[in-house]
């Protein structure tokens, strides 16, 4: 199976927040899935730490690097994802979380959050 992680599931992943259910925790460590992070999740991450919203036990380089060891792919943004945004009903206004949707949708891979908002769209959720 292939699956997108939402920011807060990359943060609790890295940080062993226990907000994260043991059976996402399994379903990321499971050899057979394919985990992918989007580089918007960086970006997100990086923008809410410096506006002082975000406060993390790694910095972001240990938290890509974290990943990158947990053999976690890493998923740029094309032009495929940024034209699905655009045909996107905006249920959902937040722009980080629109774009890993859109991706998500464009590369029809799963999407692991906890934000049941995403259910209003077709789109696969796990939580």
């Amino acid at each position: 199976m292939q699956l997108l992680l939402d920011t807060h599931t990359i943060i609790w992943y890295v940080e062993d927040d226990p907000r994260l259910p043991g059976h996402i925790r399994r379903m990321l460590k499971n050899d057979f899935n394919d985990i992918y992070v989007s580089l918007i999740s960086f970006w997100e991450i990086s923008i809410k730490s410096r506006l002082g919203k975000l406060s993390m036990s790694k910095s972001l380089a240990d938290v890509v690097s974290s990943l990158d060891d947990n053999y976690f792919q890493f998923l740029t943004v094309h032009l495929d994802h940024i034209f699905c945004l655009n045909t996107l009903e905006l249920h959902h206004k937040d722009p980080f979380d629109r774009m890993l949707l859109a991706q998500a949708l464009a590369e029809d891979f799963a999407l692991v959050s906890c934000d049941d908002v995403f259910d209003q769209y077709e789109i696969q959720r796990f939580w």
